[in-house]
């Protein structure tokens, strides 16, 4: 079973490594720390950075759509979600220390898996609430006030493509939300 997941780890690496030189083909740009997110367990502890921009406080489409969150109780609804894929990873883990006999390390090994897997649904998830508070703020301000702050949200914002948004980041590209945007719009 070791060398089993043992495979699967050096399969992650793959994946990782080529999706962080696919980004960097995309983006024609170099990230010293990529290589950080591409070793098996260091990117359990090691976050992808969010964009850490300065929040106007006067500005209506931000309160929005905060409040949309507020409203929507996504905090609730995340940690939650959060909750069930530890139940579900403690419950497997537990099914297969019983089962099979493993060891230790293959625990550590499999709840890392699991929590690659799980992250990818997670992602989405909390995507879907951020197009819902983007669709609230629009509703409460006005579409060009939503369009103006995504595309200022797309300047400040480094960019990446949504497979490597999926996989690391809980807000959608700022590009994918003002496309939402239009979308509605039209």
């Amino acid at each position: 079973m070791l060398s089993g997941l043992i495979v699967l780890l050096v399969l992650e690496f793959i994946f990782r490594t080529f999706l962080e030189i696919r980004e960097a083909r995309i983006f024609s740009r170099k990230n010293r720390f990529a290589m950080i997110r591409v070793i098996p367990f260091l990117n359990d502890f090691v976050p992808f950075p969010e964009n850490i921009h300065q929040e106007e406080k006067n500005n209506p489409f931000i309160t929005f759509h905060e409040e949309a969150h507020q409203k929507h109780r996504h905090t609730l609804s995340r940690l939650l979600l959060k909750g069930v894929f530890f139940f579900i990873c403690i419950l497997g883990l537990f099914y297969v220390v019983d089962q099979w006999k493993v060891s230790l390390i293959e625990i550590v090994i499999l709840f890392h898996l699991a929590l690659f897997v799980l992250q990818i649904p997670y992602h989405y998830y909390i995507w879907q609430q951020e197009f819902e508070a983007d669709e609230y703020a629009t509703k409460k301000t006005s579409p060009t006030q939503a369009k103006k702050q995504l595309r200022l949200l797309v300047e400040e914002e480094i960019p990446y493509s949504p497979l490597f948004a999926l996989l690391y980041r809980e807000h959608p590209p700022a590009t994918q939300r003002l496309k939402k945007v239009l979308e509605k719009r039209s």
